[in-house]
């Protein structure tokens, strides 16, 4: 990282401004993680539950970010990280998990989701087909009774002929998911300040991190890093989940910011990161007063100018 740019100077100016608020309530960005039956074209995911419902939702709430872990998955995670523990990264940083019980393979989703230690209860909703209903089978008295139990919200509909449009329960359920997701004050918004290099929340650092982009953009993924730690005075740290606790296996930073190019939030060329949209970005690490942070950009530009670095 170029000192003469992000010198101790730079960085202690903007350490003045770390928020000591222990939480806020942050609407932007949203994720909302769609599991189900695959696909094989963009044509049959429009077709599909979860195509007919991403439509749906993105309508009521355009902001709205749906991840799809397939086109999330790339080979090059194949030796640090495996499927399942990847979508739980995906379930962890999403607000919601909306989960249509269809396939072979969202059977195995609906088994991990509902025995993950009650984690993602409150931000699980579980369409199963209607033949489910009252059934006394394996998964209605197994994997569905513990994810109720847990509280995840559990809907039925005729799946063959489209969810959404066959269960006004489900539909209900959506609306009431968009009206949480653009309330200021709904507990599914709540962030917590990371303090802790021990216990970094990922879905706090998300955050966090859009926050330096938007100070100091453009900027490498390897100085993101390093300025993130600088400015909280981390030596190293440890990303964990909402309860505190660590991943199975380590979650790279290069999956964080494949999720936010994926969505758009972020545009990447080479290793040069920039966000596009940043007057959309929400402070939850730092804090600024009237045209502050602006004031703060100038400078570190100006910087940026000076020293060569390439903008």
């Amino acid at each position: 990282m170029n000192a003469n740019i992000y010198s101790e100077k730079c960085i202690a100016s903007i350490r003045k401004h770390l928020d000591r608020s222990g939480h806020k309530y942050i609407t932007y960005p949203k994720f909302i993680f769609l599991c189900g039956k695959g696909f094989c074209s963009q044509a049959e995911y429009t077709q599909s539950n979860r195509g007919i419902t991403d439509d749906f939702i993105r309508r009521l709430l355009p902001d709205t970010h749906i991840v799809l872990s397939e086109r999330m998955w790339e080979d090059g995670f194949d030796n640090s990280i495996d499927l399942l523990i990847f979508e739980e990264f995906l379930a962890e940083v999403s607000d919601a998990i909306i989960l249509f019980v269809e396939s072979p393979g969202s059977f195995c989703e609906l088994g991990a989701f509902a025995y993950a230690d009650a984690l993602f209860s409150d931000k699980l909703i579980i369409v199963m087909d209607e033949e489910y209903r009252g059934s006394k089978s394996f998964i209605a008295t197994g994997p569905v009774l513990k994810a109720r139990e847990d509280g995840s919200k559990i809907v039925y509909a005729d799946i063959e002929n489209g969810a959404l449009l066959s269960s006004s329960e489900f539909r209900t359920e959506i609306l009431d998911l968009v009206q949480k997701l653009k309330s200021k004050r709904a507990q599914i918004n709540k962030r917590t300040v990371n303090k802790d290099k021990n216990q970094v929340y990922i879905s706090s650092f998300l955050i966090e991190i859009l926050e330096i982009i938007r100070l100091v953009q453009p900027i490498s993924s390897s100085d993101l890093v390093q300025l993130y730690k600088d400015i909280k005075q981390f030596d190293e740290f440890t990303l964990v989940k909402r309860d505190g606790n660590k991943f199975k296996r380590e979650i790279k930073f290069n999956y964080i910011l494949k999720l936010l190019q994926t969505a758009k939030i972020i545009e990447i060329e080479g290793s040069v990161i920039k966000l596009p949209n940043y007057e959309k970005t929400q402070h939850l690490m730092l804090k600024y007063f009237g045209n502050g942070i602006e004031r703060e950009r100038n400078r570190i530009i100006c910087r940026k100018y000076r020293y060569g670095e390439h903008l």
